[in-house]
Protein backbone atom coordinates (compact mmCIF):
# COMPACT_ATOMS: atom_id res chain seq x y z
CA UNK A 1 0.00 0.00 0.00
CA UNK A 2 1.21 3.05 -0.81
CA UNK A 3 2.14 5.48 2.07
CA UNK A 4 -0.60 8.05 3.40
CA UNK A 5 0.95 10.87 4.67
CA UNK A 6 -1.56 13.76 6.94
CA UNK A 7 -1.92 17.19 4.88
CA UNK A 8 -2.91 18.74 8.20
CA UNK A 9 -1.61 17.77 11.72
CA UNK A 10 -1.77 20.20 15.01
CA UNK A 11 2.24 19.34 15.84
CA UNK A 12 4.84 18.54 13.21
CA UNK A 13 8.21 17.53 14.60
CA UNK A 14 11.31 17.96 12.50
CA UNK A 15 13.94 15.49 13.75
CA UNK A 16 13.73 12.03 15.64
CA UNK A 17 16.68 11.41 17.45
CA UNK A 18 16.07 11.91 21.68
CA UNK A 19 14.58 14.84 22.21
CA UNK A 20 12.04 14.94 19.05
CA UNK A 21 10.71 11.30 20.06
CA UNK A 22 10.73 12.40 23.05
CA UNK A 23 8.45 15.33 22.29
CA UNK A 24 6.39 12.48 20.33
CA UNK A 25 5.55 10.25 23.39
CA UNK A 26 4.64 13.24 25.88
CA UNK A 27 2.13 14.94 23.41
CA UNK A 28 0.84 11.60 21.97
CA UNK A 29 -0.05 10.55 25.48
CA UNK A 30 -2.02 13.57 25.81
CA UNK A 31 -3.72 12.84 22.46
CA UNK A 32 -1.84 15.45 20.84
CA UNK A 33 -2.01 14.11 17.25
CA UNK A 34 1.87 14.69 15.76
CA UNK A 35 3.60 13.85 13.16
CA UNK A 36 7.59 13.26 13.38
CA UNK A 37 9.66 13.11 10.36
CA UNK A 38 13.68 11.62 10.24
CA UNK A 39 16.31 12.28 7.59
CA UNK A 40 17.78 8.89 8.82
CA UNK A 41 16.39 5.47 8.55
CA UNK A 42 16.26 4.39 11.71
CA UNK A 43 16.63 5.70 15.20
CA UNK A 44 20.63 6.03 16.54
CA UNK A 45 23.13 3.19 16.21
CA UNK A 46 25.80 5.45 18.29
CA UNK A 47 25.73 5.06 22.25
CA UNK A 48 25.91 9.18 22.90
CA UNK A 49 23.33 10.22 25.41
CA UNK A 50 23.35 7.64 28.41
CA UNK A 51 23.25 9.43 31.96
CA UNK A 52 19.74 9.94 32.57
CA UNK A 53 19.23 12.29 35.40
CA UNK A 54 16.70 11.48 37.80
CA UNK A 55 15.03 14.66 37.09
CA UNK A 56 14.53 13.08 33.13
CA UNK A 57 13.47 9.50 35.09
CA UNK A 58 10.62 11.17 36.82
CA UNK A 59 9.62 12.82 33.20
CA UNK A 60 9.84 9.26 32.01
CA UNK A 61 8.52 7.46 34.62
CA UNK A 62 5.32 9.64 34.99
CA UNK A 63 5.12 8.22 30.70
CA UNK A 64 5.27 4.88 31.52
CA UNK A 65 8.64 3.76 30.32
CA UNK A 66 10.55 3.74 33.54
CA UNK A 67 10.21 -0.34 33.41
CA UNK A 68 11.75 -1.01 30.09
CA UNK A 69 14.44 1.67 30.77
CA UNK A 70 15.60 -0.20 33.52
CA UNK A 71 15.75 -3.71 31.63
CA UNK A 72 18.37 -2.13 29.53
CA UNK A 73 20.25 -0.52 32.28
CA UNK A 74 23.59 -2.87 32.46
CA UNK A 75 25.24 -0.81 34.87
CA UNK A 76 24.14 0.09 38.30
CA UNK A 77 24.70 3.42 38.94
CA UNK A 78 24.42 2.99 42.43
CA UNK A 79 26.78 0.80 42.72
CA UNK A 80 29.24 2.18 40.33
CA UNK A 81 32.25 4.90 40.91
CA UNK A 82 34.10 7.06 38.51
CA UNK A 83 37.81 7.21 38.49
CA UNK A 84 40.64 9.17 37.74
CA UNK A 85 43.54 6.91 36.73
CA UNK A 86 46.91 7.55 35.05
CA UNK A 87 46.10 4.14 33.15
CA UNK A 88 43.68 1.27 34.16
CA UNK A 89 46.98 -0.74 35.65
CA UNK A 90 48.22 1.81 37.50
CA UNK A 91 48.16 1.26 41.10
CA UNK A 92 47.00 4.86 41.88
CA UNK A 93 43.49 5.09 41.32
CA UNK A 94 41.97 8.54 42.57
CA UNK A 95 38.15 7.85 43.16
CA UNK A 96 35.69 10.78 42.22
CA UNK A 97 32.05 11.52 44.00
CA UNK A 98 29.49 9.91 41.85
CA UNK A 99 26.47 12.64 40.46
CA UNK A 100 22.91 11.80 41.47
CA UNK A 101 23.94 8.67 43.71
CA UNK A 102 21.52 9.00 45.81
CA UNK A 103 18.55 11.60 45.65
CA UNK A 104 15.54 9.48 46.92
CA UNK A 105 14.96 12.70 49.37
CA UNK A 106 14.33 14.53 46.33
CA UNK A 107 13.07 12.90 43.62
CA UNK A 108 10.32 9.49 42.96
CA UNK A 109 13.11 7.47 41.56
CA UNK A 110 16.95 7.29 41.32
CA UNK A 111 18.95 7.79 37.43
CA UNK A 112 19.49 5.45 34.81
CA UNK A 113 22.10 4.81 32.71
CA UNK A 114 20.27 3.60 28.95
CA UNK A 115 22.61 4.25 26.13
CA UNK A 116 20.93 6.36 23.22
CA UNK A 117 20.83 3.31 20.65
CA UNK A 118 18.79 1.23 23.17
CA UNK A 119 16.58 4.42 24.39
CA UNK A 120 15.30 6.01 21.02
CA UNK A 121 13.41 2.32 20.17
CA UNK A 122 11.59 2.74 23.59
CA UNK A 123 10.87 6.07 23.08
CA UNK A 124 9.40 5.47 18.95
CA UNK A 125 7.26 2.42 19.78
CA UNK A 126 5.26 3.44 22.96
CA UNK A 127 5.16 7.63 20.99
CA UNK A 128 3.43 5.47 18.24
CA UNK A 129 1.65 3.34 20.58
CA UNK A 130 -0.03 6.15 21.70
CA UNK A 131 -0.81 7.44 18.45
CA UNK A 132 2.02 9.32 16.91
CA UNK A 133 2.85 9.57 13.61
CA UNK A 134 6.77 8.96 12.69
CA UNK A 135 8.38 8.97 9.18
CA UNK A 136 12.10 8.25 9.06
CA UNK A 137 14.08 8.44 6.22
CA UNK A 138 12.33 11.36 5.51
CA UNK A 139 13.94 15.32 5.24
CA UNK A 140 12.61 18.63 5.26
CA UNK A 141 13.30 20.38 2.30
CA UNK A 142 11.01 24.08 3.16
CA UNK A 143 9.12 25.38 5.59
CA UNK A 144 6.96 28.91 5.56
CA UNK A 145 4.70 30.24 8.14
CA UNK A 146 1.74 32.76 8.57
CA UNK A 147 -0.39 33.62 11.48
CA UNK A 148 -2.73 30.53 11.00
CA UNK A 149 0.01 27.91 10.24
CA UNK A 150 3.30 26.24 9.12
CA UNK A 151 3.03 25.02 6.18
CA UNK A 152 6.25 21.83 5.12
CA UNK A 153 7.31 20.22 2.28
CA UNK A 154 9.05 16.94 3.01
CA UNK A 155 10.94 14.62 0.76
CA UNK A 156 10.93 10.73 1.31
CA UNK A 157 14.41 9.66 0.60
CA UNK A 158 13.11 6.16 -0.63
CA UNK A 159 11.56 6.98 -3.37
CA UNK A 160 11.58 10.68 -4.00
CA UNK A 161 8.12 11.54 -3.38
CA UNK A 162 7.33 15.38 -1.75
CA UNK A 163 4.53 16.13 0.52
CA UNK A 164 3.20 18.51 2.44
CA UNK A 165 2.41 19.28 5.52
CA UNK A 166 -0.04 21.89 7.45
CA UNK A 167 1.08 22.59 11.21
CA UNK A 168 -0.05 24.77 13.71
CA UNK A 169 3.03 24.02 15.16
CA UNK A 170 6.46 22.97 14.12
CA UNK A 171 8.91 21.73 16.76
CA UNK A 172 12.34 21.81 15.54
CA UNK A 173 14.51 18.82 16.82
CA UNK A 174 16.85 18.67 14.17
CA UNK A 175 20.23 18.84 15.61
CA UNK A 176 22.86 20.97 16.69
CA UNK A 177 23.63 21.90 12.63
CA UNK A 178 19.89 23.06 12.51
CA UNK A 179 18.58 23.49 8.98
CA UNK A 180 15.69 25.26 10.63
CA UNK A 181 17.24 27.43 12.85
CA UNK A 182 19.46 29.24 9.85
CA UNK A 183 16.48 28.90 8.00
CA UNK A 184 14.57 31.39 10.13
CA UNK A 185 17.99 33.11 10.87
CA UNK A 186 18.14 32.35 14.10
CA UNK A 187 21.76 33.39 16.03
CA UNK A 188 23.93 31.17 18.61
CA UNK A 189 26.08 33.03 21.58
CA UNK A 190 28.51 31.39 23.20
CA UNK A 191 32.01 29.99 23.13
CA UNK A 192 30.81 27.54 20.06
CA UNK A 193 33.63 24.70 18.93
CA UNK A 194 35.86 24.29 22.11
CA UNK A 195 37.33 20.81 21.71
CA UNK A 196 37.95 17.76 19.00
CA UNK A 197 37.36 14.15 19.88
CA UNK A 198 36.93 10.66 18.66
CA UNK A 199 33.89 8.85 20.14
CA UNK A 200 35.28 4.73 19.52
CA UNK A 201 33.32 1.62 20.42
CA UNK A 202 35.20 -1.65 20.88
CA UNK A 203 34.80 -5.12 22.36
CA UNK A 204 37.05 -5.58 24.43
CA UNK A 205 38.46 -8.79 27.73
CA UNK A 206 39.21 -5.28 29.99
CA UNK A 207 37.50 -6.02 33.49
CA UNK A 208 34.63 -3.74 34.28
CA UNK A 209 36.35 -3.19 37.94
CA UNK A 210 39.31 -1.53 39.48
CA UNK A 211 40.04 -2.64 43.19
CA UNK A 212 37.15 -5.06 43.02
CA UNK A 213 34.99 -1.68 42.52
CA UNK A 214 32.19 -1.53 39.11
CA UNK A 215 33.01 1.39 37.23
CA UNK A 216 31.16 3.84 35.35
CA UNK A 217 33.69 5.85 34.31
CA UNK A 218 37.15 6.45 33.96
CA UNK A 219 39.55 9.48 33.03
CA UNK A 220 42.58 8.44 31.73
CA UNK A 221 45.38 10.62 31.76
CA UNK A 222 47.90 8.92 29.40
CA UNK A 223 45.54 9.61 26.88
CA UNK A 224 43.72 12.49 27.94
CA UNK A 225 40.55 11.06 27.44
CA UNK A 226 37.93 9.06 29.13
CA UNK A 227 36.80 4.96 28.94
CA UNK A 228 33.10 3.96 29.54
CA UNK A 229 32.20 0.29 30.31
CA UNK A 230 28.72 -0.71 28.31
CA UNK A 231 28.17 -3.71 30.76
CA UNK A 232 27.82 -6.00 27.88
CA UNK A 233 31.79 -6.61 27.08
CA UNK A 234 31.37 -2.89 24.50
CA UNK A 235 33.17 -0.34 25.97
CA UNK A 236 33.47 3.58 24.64
CA UNK A 237 36.53 5.24 24.83
CA UNK A 238 36.20 9.14 24.25
CA UNK A 239 39.95 11.28 22.96
CA UNK A 240 40.77 14.05 22.09
CA UNK A 241 42.39 15.30 18.99
CA UNK A 242 44.05 18.85 18.25
CA UNK A 243 44.36 20.13 14.38
CA UNK A 244 46.46 23.04 15.55
CA UNK A 245 49.07 20.05 16.45
CA UNK A 246 48.05 18.21 12.84
CA UNK A 247 45.78 15.42 14.19
CA UNK A 248 43.07 14.55 12.49
CA UNK A 249 40.24 12.43 12.48
CA UNK A 250 41.45 10.39 9.35
CA UNK A 251 43.95 9.80 11.63
CA UNK A 252 42.13 6.89 13.95
CA UNK A 253 42.63 4.09 12.15
CA UNK A 254 41.68 0.75 13.64
CA UNK A 255 45.63 -0.03 14.49
CA UNK A 256 45.72 3.57 16.35
CA UNK A 257 42.54 2.99 18.09
CA UNK A 258 43.91 0.01 19.36
CA UNK A 259 47.34 1.40 20.36
CA UNK A 260 45.36 4.39 22.30
CA UNK A 261 42.84 1.72 24.26
CA UNK A 262 46.05 -0.42 25.10
CA UNK A 263 47.78 2.63 26.18
CA UNK A 264 44.94 3.37 28.35
CA UNK A 265 44.69 0.20 29.47
CA UNK A 266 48.24 0.09 30.88
CA UNK A 267 48.84 -3.60 28.88
CA UNK A 268 49.96 -5.01 25.82
CA UNK A 269 47.93 -8.26 25.78
CA UNK A 270 44.41 -6.83 26.11
CA UNK A 271 41.98 -7.82 23.50
CA UNK A 272 40.32 -5.40 21.72
CA UNK A 273 38.21 -5.26 17.99
CA UNK A 274 37.27 -1.86 17.00
CA UNK A 275 33.40 -1.48 16.05
CA UNK A 276 32.80 1.90 15.12
CA UNK A 277 34.83 5.29 15.50
CA UNK A 278 33.38 8.42 15.06
CA UNK A 279 34.15 12.65 15.28
CA UNK A 280 32.30 14.87 17.01
CA UNK A 281 32.94 18.17 18.70
CA UNK A 282 32.75 19.82 22.50
CA UNK A 283 31.15 22.72 21.61
CA UNK A 284 28.80 25.13 23.42
CA UNK A 285 26.34 27.49 22.14
CA UNK A 286 22.94 28.89 22.76
CA UNK A 287 20.14 30.17 20.13
CA UNK A 288 19.38 33.67 20.47
CA UNK A 289 15.67 32.49 20.59
CA UNK A 290 13.81 29.10 21.17
CA UNK A 291 10.95 30.50 19.57
CA UNK A 292 10.26 32.46 16.01
CA UNK A 293 6.32 32.53 15.26
CA UNK A 294 4.53 29.52 15.11
CA UNK A 295 8.77 27.16 15.09
CA UNK A 296 9.62 25.85 18.45
CA UNK A 297 13.40 25.31 18.95
CA UNK A 298 14.18 22.36 21.25
CA UNK A 299 17.36 19.69 22.37
CA UNK A 300 20.91 20.57 20.52
CA UNK A 301 19.01 22.83 18.08
CA UNK A 302 18.28 25.52 21.04
CA UNK A 303 21.39 24.62 22.94
CA UNK A 304 24.48 22.60 22.87
CA UNK A 305 27.35 21.98 25.41
CA UNK A 306 30.37 19.37 26.44
CA UNK A 307 29.20 16.36 28.02
CA UNK A 308 30.75 16.84 31.07
CA UNK A 309 27.88 16.77 34.47
CA UNK A 310 25.51 14.96 31.74
CA UNK A 311 23.12 17.74 31.46
CA UNK A 312 23.19 18.12 27.66
CA UNK A 313 20.43 15.88 26.50
CA UNK A 314 18.58 15.78 29.82
CA UNK A 315 18.27 19.83 29.04
CA UNK A 316 16.90 18.94 25.84
CA UNK A 317 14.19 16.33 27.44
CA UNK A 318 13.26 18.76 29.50
CA UNK A 319 12.89 21.14 27.32
CA UNK A 320 9.86 19.09 25.51
CA UNK A 321 8.76 18.50 29.09
CA UNK A 322 7.67 22.51 29.63
CA UNK A 323 6.30 22.79 26.07
CA UNK A 324 3.82 19.44 26.26
CA UNK A 325 1.17 20.92 28.09
CA UNK A 326 1.63 24.18 26.41
CA UNK A 327 1.12 23.39 23.20
CA UNK A 328 -1.78 20.62 24.36
CA UNK A 329 -3.62 23.71 26.15
CA UNK A 330 -2.86 26.21 23.00
CA UNK A 331 -4.13 23.66 20.98
CA UNK A 332 -7.94 23.06 23.16
CA UNK A 333 -7.90 26.40 23.37
CA UNK A 334 -8.15 26.39 27.45
CA UNK A 335 -4.26 29.12 26.68
CA UNK A 336 -4.12 31.72 24.47
CA UNK A 337 -0.83 31.67 21.96
CA UNK A 338 0.80 33.81 24.12
CA UNK A 339 1.59 30.41 26.73
CA UNK A 340 3.98 29.35 24.27
CA UNK A 341 6.38 32.16 24.50
CA UNK A 342 7.07 31.34 27.98
CA UNK A 343 9.11 28.35 26.78
CA UNK A 344 11.75 31.04 25.32
CA UNK A 345 11.39 32.69 28.70
CA UNK A 346 11.71 29.73 31.11
CA UNK A 347 13.89 27.57 29.52
CA UNK A 348 16.78 29.69 27.72
CA UNK A 349 18.00 31.56 30.89
CA UNK A 350 18.20 27.84 32.19
CA UNK A 351 20.12 26.48 28.99
CA UNK A 352 22.72 29.58 29.44
CA UNK A 353 22.99 28.48 32.79
CA UNK A 354 23.45 25.01 32.82
CA UNK A 355 26.10 25.39 29.73
CA UNK A 356 28.13 27.63 32.00
CA UNK A 357 27.75 24.57 34.18
CA UNK A 358 28.84 21.99 31.80
CA UNK A 359 31.65 24.69 30.54
CA UNK A 360 33.21 24.64 34.28
CA UNK A 361 33.30 21.16 34.25
CA UNK A 362 34.93 20.69 31.10
CA UNK A 363 37.87 23.07 32.25
CA UNK A 364 37.99 21.30 35.68
CA UNK A 365 38.56 17.56 34.20
CA UNK A 366 40.79 17.49 30.91
CA UNK A 367 43.42 19.40 29.71
CA UNK A 368 42.53 22.33 27.20
CA UNK A 369 45.40 22.03 24.38
CA UNK A 370 43.15 24.11 22.38
CA UNK A 371 43.16 27.09 24.49
CA UNK A 372 39.56 28.08 23.94
CA UNK A 373 37.64 27.65 27.15
CA UNK A 374 36.45 30.86 28.50
CA UNK A 375 37.47 31.09 32.52
CA UNK A 376 35.41 28.83 34.21
CA UNK A 377 32.32 29.50 36.96
CA UNK A 378 32.43 28.20 40.25
CA UNK A 379 31.01 24.64 39.65
CA UNK A 380 27.69 24.43 41.46
CA UNK A 381 26.40 21.19 42.98
CA UNK A 382 24.64 18.43 40.21
CA UNK A 383 21.44 18.47 41.80
CA UNK A 384 21.70 22.09 42.30
CA UNK A 385 21.64 21.80 38.40
CA UNK A 386 19.53 18.74 38.28
CA UNK A 387 16.38 19.62 40.41
CA UNK A 388 16.99 22.98 41.42
CA UNK A 389 16.74 25.42 38.26
CA UNK A 390 14.25 28.64 38.96
CA UNK A 391 12.18 30.22 36.04
CA UNK A 392 13.19 34.43 36.69
CA UNK A 393 9.46 34.76 33.92
CA UNK A 394 7.38 32.80 32.59
CA UNK A 395 3.82 31.09 33.53
CA UNK A 396 3.62 31.82 36.84
CA UNK A 397 3.07 34.68 39.10
CA UNK A 398 6.04 35.43 41.60
CA UNK A 399 5.19 35.90 45.02
CA UNK A 400 8.65 38.01 46.03
CA UNK A 401 9.97 41.32 45.05
CA UNK A 402 13.64 41.34 43.66
CA UNK A 403 15.24 39.67 40.85
CA UNK A 404 16.87 35.97 40.93
CA UNK A 405 20.47 36.47 41.06
CA UNK A 406 20.90 32.37 41.05
CA UNK A 407 19.29 30.14 38.68
CA UNK A 408 19.92 27.43 40.75
CA UNK A 409 18.82 26.95 44.14
CA UNK A 410 19.52 24.19 46.47
CA UNK A 411 17.02 21.47 46.46
CA UNK A 412 17.38 20.18 50.21
CA UNK A 413 16.37 23.71 51.05
CA UNK A 414 13.85 24.64 49.02
CA UNK A 415 12.28 28.57 48.21
CA UNK A 416 9.07 26.96 47.47
CA UNK A 417 8.68 30.11 44.99
CA UNK A 418 6.97 30.29 42.13
CA UNK A 419 8.72 29.65 39.04
CA UNK A 420 10.83 26.71 40.93
CA UNK A 421 10.36 22.57 40.69
CA UNK A 422 7.52 21.84 43.31
CA UNK A 423 9.63 19.80 46.29
CA UNK A 424 8.79 16.15 46.93
CA UNK A 425 6.73 15.43 49.86
CA UNK A 426 5.90 12.20 51.11
CA UNK A 427 2.31 11.34 51.65
CA UNK A 428 0.09 8.34 52.36
CA UNK A 429 -3.20 8.85 49.88
CA UNK A 430 -5.72 6.13 50.26
CA UNK A 431 -3.34 3.82 52.72
CA UNK A 432 -0.52 4.03 50.36
CA UNK A 433 2.46 6.37 50.76
CA UNK A 434 3.64 7.72 47.85
CA UNK A 435 5.76 10.82 46.40
CA UNK A 436 4.05 14.00 45.16
CA UNK A 437 6.42 14.00 42.60
CA UNK A 438 4.41 10.90 41.04
CA UNK A 439 0.68 11.65 42.17
CA UNK A 440 1.18 15.04 40.51
CA UNK A 441 2.60 14.08 38.02
CA UNK A 442 1.42 15.89 34.18
CA UNK A 443 -1.81 17.63 36.00
CA UNK A 444 -2.07 21.12 37.29
CA UNK A 445 -2.74 20.35 40.98
CA UNK A 446 -4.03 23.33 43.44
CA UNK A 447 -1.78 21.81 47.03
CA UNK A 448 -3.39 23.10 50.40
CA UNK A 449 -1.68 23.22 53.75
CA UNK A 450 -3.52 21.35 57.19
CA UNK A 451 -5.76 24.67 57.38
CA UNK A 452 -6.23 25.63 53.73
CA UNK A 453 -9.88 24.44 53.07
CA UNK A 454 -10.57 27.89 51.90
CA UNK A 455 -8.43 27.78 49.28
CA UNK A 456 -10.22 23.96 47.60
CA UNK A 457 -13.58 25.70 47.85
CA UNK A 458 -12.35 28.61 46.26
CA UNK A 459 -10.95 27.39 43.03
CA UNK A 460 -14.08 24.40 42.43
CA UNK A 461 -16.07 27.51 41.68
CA UNK A 462 -13.61 29.08 39.08
CA UNK A 463 -14.44 27.98 35.43
CA UNK A 464 -10.83 28.53 33.99
CA UNK A 465 -10.03 26.25 36.61
CA UNK A 466 -12.46 23.76 35.95
CA UNK A 467 -10.78 24.10 31.99
CA UNK A 468 -7.42 23.47 33.36
CA UNK A 469 -9.05 19.88 34.71
CA UNK A 470 -7.28 21.35 38.46
CA UNK A 471 -6.80 18.19 40.80
CA UNK A 472 -7.21 19.91 44.55
CA UNK A 473 -5.30 18.16 47.18
CA UNK A 474 -4.82 18.65 50.93
CA UNK A 475 -2.48 17.50 53.61
CA UNK A 476 -4.35 17.50 57.02
CA UNK A 477 -7.22 15.80 58.91
CA UNK A 478 -9.75 17.95 56.89
CA UNK A 479 -7.59 16.98 53.33
CA UNK A 480 -7.23 13.82 51.39
CA UNK A 481 -3.41 13.06 51.81
CA UNK A 482 -1.31 12.72 55.18
CA UNK A 483 1.83 14.37 55.49
CA UNK A 484 4.49 11.39 56.65
CA UNK A 485 6.97 13.44 58.15
CA UNK A 486 5.15 17.17 58.21
CA UNK A 487 7.30 19.21 56.18
CA UNK A 488 4.49 20.94 53.81
CA UNK A 489 5.66 24.64 55.32
CA UNK A 490 8.97 24.04 55.72
CA UNK A 491 9.26 22.57 51.53
CA UNK A 492 6.66 24.95 50.10
CA UNK A 493 7.62 28.47 52.51
CA UNK A 494 3.76 28.82 53.01
CA UNK A 495 1.71 28.65 56.49
CA UNK A 496 -0.63 26.06 57.51
CA UNK A 497 -3.46 27.70 55.66
CA UNK A 498 -1.53 28.74 52.55
CA UNK A 499 -1.67 26.68 49.36
CA UNK A 500 0.26 26.01 46.09
CA UNK A 501 -0.60 25.30 42.30
CA UNK A 502 1.79 23.21 40.73
CA UNK A 503 1.95 23.22 37.10
CA UNK A 504 1.35 19.54 35.11
CA UNK A 505 5.72 19.81 34.69
CA UNK A 506 6.37 20.02 38.25
CA UNK A 507 6.87 23.86 38.50
CA UNK A 508 4.78 26.17 40.87
CA UNK A 509 2.70 28.31 39.28
CA UNK A 510 1.40 30.30 42.01
CA UNK A 511 1.69 30.48 45.93
CA UNK A 512 -0.56 31.70 49.02
CA UNK A 513 1.41 32.13 52.07
CA UNK A 514 -1.72 32.53 54.14
CA UNK A 515 -5.63 32.53 53.42
CA UNK A 516 -5.57 36.41 54.33
CA UNK A 517 -7.42 36.93 51.33
CA UNK A 518 -9.31 33.26 50.88
CA UNK A 519 -10.21 33.31 47.21
CA UNK A 520 -9.57 36.74 46.33
CA UNK A 521 -8.15 36.64 42.77
CA UNK A 522 -8.38 33.14 41.81
CA UNK A 523 -10.29 34.01 38.50
CA UNK A 524 -7.25 36.32 37.97
CA UNK A 525 -4.48 33.86 38.64
CA UNK A 526 -6.12 31.31 35.23
CA UNK A 527 -7.11 34.46 33.32
CA UNK A 528 -2.90 35.27 33.84
CA UNK A 529 -1.95 31.60 33.28
CA UNK A 530 -3.98 31.12 30.13
CA UNK A 531 -2.65 34.51 28.73
CA UNK A 532 -6.48 34.92 27.78
CA UNK A 533 -6.17 38.60 29.73
CA UNK A 534 -5.26 41.62 27.83
CA UNK A 535 -2.76 42.42 30.63
CA UNK A 536 -0.99 39.05 30.41
CA UNK A 537 -1.16 39.05 27.02
CA UNK A 538 1.06 42.31 26.30
CA UNK A 539 3.78 40.34 28.41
Amino acid sequence: MQDVWPSDIPVLIVGGSLNGLSAALLLARRSVPCLLVERHPDTSIQYKFRGISPRTMEIYRAAGIEDEIRARDLIDDRAASIARVKNLSAPDISWQGVPWSDTSDLGSTPAATCDQDQLEPILRAHAERFGASTRFNAELVSIEQDDERVIARIRCRATGALHTVRASYLIAADGTESSIRDRLRIGRHGPGVLQHWMNVIFETDLSATLEGRQIRAVFVLDINGTFVPRGDGRWLMAVQYAPERGERPEDFTASHCEDLIRRGAGRSDVKVSIIDARQWDAAANVADRFVAGRVLIVGDAAHVMPPTGGFGGNTGIQDVHNLGWKLDAVLRGVAAPGLLHTYDQERRPTADATMAQALARLQAWFKDPSRRLPPAEPIVDDNHVIFGYRYRAGAFIDDESGDIRDVFENPREPSGRPGSRAPQMMVEHNGTRVSTIDLFANQWVLFAGPRGDVWRNAIRTVPTARAFEVMDYQTGRNGNLHDVHERWSKLFGADADGAVLIRPDGMIAWRARTASHPGAGFGDVFEHLSFKSPASMNR
